[in-house]
């Protein structure tokens, strides 16, 4: 299943006096690409650069201002969307008390699995993202690093035809990453089309097949992450490794389409 932008915008309510909404505040400006199934395209940007809320536009958490946001033939705003979507946003938010196991299961019947299948799926994901020995912890207690793997978990249950991740690997530890670099790795291998944020060179490298460029919410640059790694260029960061995501991201980068 494709994931797909066509001219996409979006915006928010802008802040007004006293409180109030005065017009809205446009974040994302006729925003075009698409993703292949098996295919992992990392968005990137500088904070404020419209990543999030393109993910929540592409996840149909956000209604469009004008364009289009597909899985496949789909609007992402609709059902038939989003049974085969994983979405993974900005915060891990569990309810109080309930246990990473029961997180995960709870997840699993909203997915269409039942009895002892959700149980099998539960832990299944929670094997595939590390957290197997958490399953018995209330998940809203646990650390930074196991919630967000717990989210993750719950993006892919189900194995979704679609991933939309936002920064999947924010406060893991070098373990934790691999793991959660492997799980996403595995769903593109099945077929799934993948978009994510990711910050680090090295991550991307290891990831993606192709760099999607955002700045001041409208696409700067696209193209294959290992043409952006041959070609860019940073003065300021000569030598430094990730230097060509400078490039990209200050729009030094040739990568331009």
């Amino acid at each position: 299943m494709e994931i797909r932008a066509r001219k996409l915008s979006g915006s928010y309510p802008a802040p007004g006096r006293f409180g109030l909404a005065l017009g809205r505040r446009t974040v994302v400006r006729e925003v075009s690409f698409e993703v292949a199934p098996g295919e992992v395209v990392a968005l990137v940007g500088k904070n404020g650069s419209g990543k999030s809320t393109t993910l929540r536009l592409l996840a149909g958490l956000l209604p469009a201002d004008r364009g289009e946001a597909l899985l496949g033939d789909a609007p992402a705003t609709g059902s038939e969307a989003r049974r085969h979507l994983g979405y993974l946003g900005e915060e891990d938010e569990f309810p109080a008390g309930l246990r990473v196991r029961d997180v995960l299961r709870y997840a699993a019947v909203l997915a269409g699995y039942r009895g002892s299948g959700a149980r099998r799926e539960a832990e299944r994901t929670a094997e595939t993202v590390g957290v197997a020995e958490w399953l018995a912890v209330p998940a809203a207690r646990a650390s930074r690093g196991v919630r967000r793997r717990v989210s993750l978990a719950q993006a892919l249950l189900g194995e979704p035809r679609a991933l939309v991740l936002d920064e999947p690997l924010t406060g893991l530890d070098p373990e934790a990453r691999v793991s959660s670099l492997a799980a996403i790795r595995s769903a593109a291998r099945e077929g799934a089309a993948v978009i994510l944020t990711l910050h680090e060179a090295a991550a991307i490298e290891s990831l993606a097949d192709r760099l999607v460029v955002l700045a001041d919410g409208a696409v700067a640059a696209t193209g294959r992450v290992e043409d952006f790694v041959a070609n860019g260029t940073d003065p300021s960061a000569s030598g430094a490794e990730g230097g060509w995501l400078a490039a990209a991201l200050s729009g030094a980068s040739p990568v331009v389409r």
